[in-house]
């Protein structure tokens, strides 16, 4: 990314956040952050993806402007989770910059971080291992998780979130044969309790949501934007469970609902029998597909019969309606 753009980036970030962080007034805040039903709701919880956190002024006050809104929600959020690419190159300085952001506010019971290939990036020269050092820090700074690997397993309301990670450096997962059992021994566990299942992970699967197209490579291979070697395997553990939700980010897309599929040749929440795989948009850049809005993400409602995606602009308090999705739990 070129200097110039990345200089446009940083200017569009901070006239974003100047007519939309409440301190400013300008905070349109016109739907309030209420569930549909707060007396039968089993878990609420907020997810958004691809923070990129940097050490601009601009960024940290438009991740402020979403935590806020979160933090005055009118039911208590359950969790807040944060599908990865939390930071732009896996740096303690941009770390402290995401903490500082969480200081303030108080946006759910629970925050779950996931890590991302932008956060494996470090300037060292055996990056992994330092990336990977740096998130369990600040993992447990943050959520008070104390971890010993980026991938873990936590319990929320008694629902059960599988957090992966990459192994390595690479722009798609890398996930080793050690994690692949951990993911079924998870799985396993997880599914006893008849519950639905949340998958984090910051890649999608291959050939969901638009990929390998929606990569941006003029050229993609299948395994683009995805899992990479790994994917398939992953895959085949996913599809032995019901009601298994996952949820990524990584590609950029903005909002993209049934109504858009015949222009996109996608939608942000896709199933396939009872597995459905839920593509977060990019909460600090605009995407270029479907509907594009600054700090945009979902808030999940979990019911006894069903599971309510709901849309949301966290920076701006507003609702799209028009790309919420119901999804019965068999």
């Amino acid at each position: 990314m070129g200097l110039l753009f990345k200089a446009f980036v940083s200017v569009v970030l901070t006239f974003l956040n100047l007519f939309t962080f409440p301190f400013f007034g300008f905070y349109a805040g016109e739907d309030n952050y209420e569930v549909k039903d707060a007396e039968e709701i089993r878990l609420n919880f907020a997810a958004i993806s691809d923070i990129h956190m940097t050490d601009e002024f601009a960024r940290v006050q438009v991740l402020k402007c979403g935590l806020w809104d979160m933090d005055r929600a009118e039911t208590d959020l359950d969790a807040l989770v944060l599908a990865g690419d939390l930071t732009d190159h896996g740096l303690i300085e941009e770390y402290e910059n995401l903490k500082a952001a969480f200081e303030p506010y108080n946006p759910a019971k629970e925050i779950v971080l996931a890590v991302g290939n932008h956060d494996t990036w470090t300037d060292e020269d055996d990056r992994y291992e330092p990336a990977k050092e740096n998130f369990i820090k600040y993992s447990d700074e943050i959520t008070g998780r104390s971890l010993s690997e980026c991938y873990f397993t936590t319990e929320i309301n008694g629902y059960t979130f599988i957090v992966m990670a990459s192994e390595g450096t690479s722009t798609s997962a890398y996930i080793s044969d050690t994690q692949l059992s951990w993911l079924r021994s998870e799985m396993d566990k997880a599914s006893e309790k008849g519950l639905p299942i949340f998958v984090i992970s910051h890649w999608p699967l291959a050939e969901t949501h638009g990929l390998p197209e929606t990569w941006g490579d003029e050229e993609p291979e299948l395994l683009d934007g995805s899992f990479g070697d790994q994917n398939y395997l992953v895959e085949d553990i996913l599809d032995d469970y019901e009601n298994v939700f996952m949820i990524s980010g990584h590609i950029h897309n903005g909002l993209v609902n049934d109504r858009q599929k015949d222009i996109y040749g996608f939608t942000s929440v896709e199933s396939d029998g009872s597995f459905h795989s839920i593509n977060l948009p990019s909460y600090m850049y605009m995407g270029i597909r479907g509907r594009v809005m600054n700090g945009l993400g979902y808030s999940i409602e979990v019911y006894e019969d069903e599971v309510l995606v709901r849309a949301r602009s966290f920076t701006s308090g507003i609702w799209y309606t028009d790309y919420d999705v119901t999804i019965p739990l068999v």
